[in-house]
């Protein structure tokens, strides 16, 4: 649970009836607040935050070391940390009036405008249907374990439908598996739909029109705006609209919304795909990487004050 305070709450008035979001950033001001104002610290620069923010789960956790005491040259090397920078920038400079379609098609070419990227295979910008990629599968083997009952109940008649009423995920040659019958084997196909422009373009006039109603505080009350980017999320991901980068595509699109909202921002960690989570699984996992995010800048202060700061709150120059 959020923390109540005594005082009247600092979160903006588009965001004041919604609990969560108004407690949220009513408590990251005040940490972000304290920070700077006491400490001269800018807290999403903190490591612990920051770094596994922009780079591979996996890789952070294999390299932590390096990544903590030797940042500077360690993320100068990694490409993951490269991309999400190439992201920031562009978000940074986008104008908060209305993402058009060539935006998002502009953002995927600059994430991986990167030297180390020129010369590999990808076609950035383009749909994946320019690169004759127009229906792309994902094999779910035995020994993956992945599709389970719950995930294969999902993905079986999946809720996210096209523009013509077709589920953008469908599964072909499924098998039950000999050494577990709670675990299934099939290939997880990304549905094509006349167009994935369409789909795209879909998506992107939703996300225009919520983000101007919570601005303009006419959004409605029954979807809060992390719940919100939390389905925008696991929706991007199901159309899959490139060949590669529409995780770091979506994730650049979040923290441009949440900058926009003015939201507490959130470090995503996922340990198994949005596309394989029901709508209220995934939007637990937001809240709870909220709160995460929150208690780190918290238990970062707590460091600072009483001067034994570890590697993981100590600041990124």
């Amino acid at each position: 649970m959020f923390l109540f305070c005594s005082r009247a709450f600092a979160c903006s008035e588009a965001l004041r009836p919604y609990d969560m979001e108004c407690k949220a950033q009513d408590r990251y001001q005040k940490l972000f607040n304290e920070f700077s104002k006491d400490y001269s610290i800018k807290m999403t620069n903190l490591k612990g935050f920051k770094i596994p923010r922009s780079v591979n789960l996996a890789s952070y956790y294999s390299s932590k070391n390096d990544f903590l005491n030797n940042s500077e040259a360690t993320l100068s090397q990694n490409k993951d940390w490269q991309v999400w920078n190439n992201g920031q920038n562009f978000i940074n400079e986008l104008s908060p009036v209305y993402l058009e379609f060539a935006t998002i098609t502009k953002l995927h070419k600059n994430l991986f405008s990167t030297k180390s990227f020129l010369n590999g295979t990808g076609d950035f910008g383009k749909l994946r249907t320019n690169n004759r990629e127009t229906n792309p599968k994902t094999v779910l083997s035995c020994a993956d374990k992945v599709l389970d009952d719950n995930i294969f109940n999902l993905l079986a008649d999946y809720d996210l439908k096209s523009n013509e009423g077709y589920p953008l995920l469908r599964l072909e040659n499924i098998n039950v598996c000999d050494d577990d019958e709670n675990i299934s084997s099939a290939d997880l196909y990304f549905y094509k739909g006349a167009s994935v422009k369409t789909e795209l373009v879909r998506w992107l006039n939703d996300l225009n029109d919520m983000l101007s109603r919570y601005e303009s505080a006419t959004a409605p009350l029954d979807i809060s705006p992390y719940n919100y980017l939390s389905d925008m999320r696991r929706w991007f991901l199901a159309i899959r609209p490139f060949n590669m980068g529409n995780e770091e595509v979506a994730a650049a699109l979040t923290d441009y919304a949440i900058n926009r909202l003015e939201l507490s921002p959130i470090a995503y960690s996922d340990s198994i795909s949005p596309v394989y989570l029901t709508v209220p699984e995934n939007r637990e996992i937001t809240a709870n990487k909220v709160q995460e995010s929150l208690n780190f800048f918290e238990g970062c202060l707590f460091e600072t004050k009483t001067n034994l700061v570890s590697p993981e709150c100590s600041s990124l120059k």
